[in-house]
């Protein structure tokens, strides 16, 4: 009897423990601000010119396209570039949506590691006509 007792207590432990630890995990969820704009980026700058659907655009404003072929899988020792990465979507209004987020390249085998994300502009007309 005294054992049975004694596994029912473990098991309501074992399950609080549980319960308070995915409770305490989710708070941090709510530690960032609902705004997707950060008052202190520069990346809106970088907004103003898109040529490509996907591009990344380095500290120095260079735009590079982001090719849909897989990038290379040897990479001799990665040679990073801080920047943005930048998504074009046109929607079926004739407007457009732009993600920019905090990102780094290498520039040997073109790898992109995408960070925080900074804006997202929406525009009623697509003012970028000569996206690729």
């Amino acid at each position: 009897m005294k054992t049975r007792k004694m596994r029912n207590l473990k098991r309501t432990v074992v399950a609080g423990l549980a319960a308070f630890m995915m409770l305490a995990e989710s708070v941090t969820a709510f530690a960032a601000p609902a705004d997707a704009h950060d008052e202190g980026c520069e990346c809106a700058e970088h907004g103003a010119v898109i040529l490509y659907d996907e591009q990344f655009v380095d500290m120095e404003g260079n735009i590079t396209p982001v090719s849909e072929v897989s990038p290379r899988l040897i990479c001799p020792g990665h040679n990073i570039v801080s920047g943005y990465y930048q998504t074009h979507v046109k929607n079926s209004k004739g407007g457009c949506t732009v993600k920019t987020y905090h990102s780094t390249q290498c520039l040997y085998c073109e790898t992109i590691w995408l960070g925080d994300l900074c804006a997202i502009d929406e525009y009623a007309t697509c003012p970028h006509a000569n996206v690729k």
